[in-house]
């Protein structure tokens, strides 16, 4: 028996100033928002001034949002933007690439700490933990926008998607859900006080390996 959830969402929740206000971007903010309360938090055990914290998420956004956004045009859609090059800021309409989005994070959080001198390690053991949140939420937003579709199912909860036929797997969903899974797998493990190093080592390898078995319900093509 299929679902029966046709997906209806206005991926748009408001208008200010002449601008359009996105669910996409507010679950990317709300990720921002994350890192910057999470560095607050922990900044004393790492060394860190409330300035180098906002610094840190400073970079850390913008790699984020380049990183991601130049993959995706680059790598995946490069076809389409070499013809509409004007469109290539706008990640809004054709979102990020979740390779880039990684490695922006990587990027900026290595130059920040070769600039101010602080440890990649300890930094990223921490990183890692609001990291999650934010690639969750950054799930989510794809699904309200209706990107990235799975296979079609028959399974009850399958979802009909705006531009794609027949009831599809809410992969988004499942990679969000997987997302946060990992998030509460990491606090958890860092109850016990682990080396350095340690939380970010499993952030890398359950992220890889979860994301698998997730990619076996998703329909190829693109990003």
């Amino acid at each position: 028996m299929y679902g029966p959830f046709v997906h209806r969402i206005d991926p748009v929740f408001g208008e200010f100033g002449g601008f359009y206000l996105w669910f996409y971007g507010l679950s990317y903010s709300l990720g921002f928002l994350s890192i910057l309360l999470w560095f607050k938090r922990v900044r004393k055990r790492l060394g860190l001034t409330i300035d180098e914290v906002y610094n840190l998420t400073l970079y850390v956004a913008i790699g984020v949002l380049v990183g991601g956004r130049l993959l995706e045009v680059f790598f995946y859609e490069w076809p389409y933007y070499r013809q509409h090059p004007r469109q290539i800021p706008a990640m809004w309409l054709g979102g990020m690439s979740t390779h880039g989005v990684l490695l922006g994070v990587v990027v900026g959080t290595w130059l920040f700490c070769r600039l101010q001198g602080k440890s990649l390690l300890a930094i990223a053991d921490q990183l890692v933990i609001p990291g999650s949140y934010l690639m969750g939420m950054g799930r989510i937003g794809n699904f309200i926008d209706g990107q990235i579709v799975g296979s079609i199912t028959t399974v009850w909860w399958g979802v009909q998607f705006p531009d794609a036929p027949g009831f599809r797997h809410p992969v988004v969903l499942y990679d969000g859900a997987k997302n946060f899974l990992i998030l509460a797998l990491l606090l958890l493990l860092r109850k016990s006080n682990p080396a350095r190093g340690i939380l970010a080592a499993h952030f890398v390898f359950w992220y890889g390996f979860l994301r698998i078995f997730v990619d076996l319900f998703r329909e190829w093509n693109g990003q």
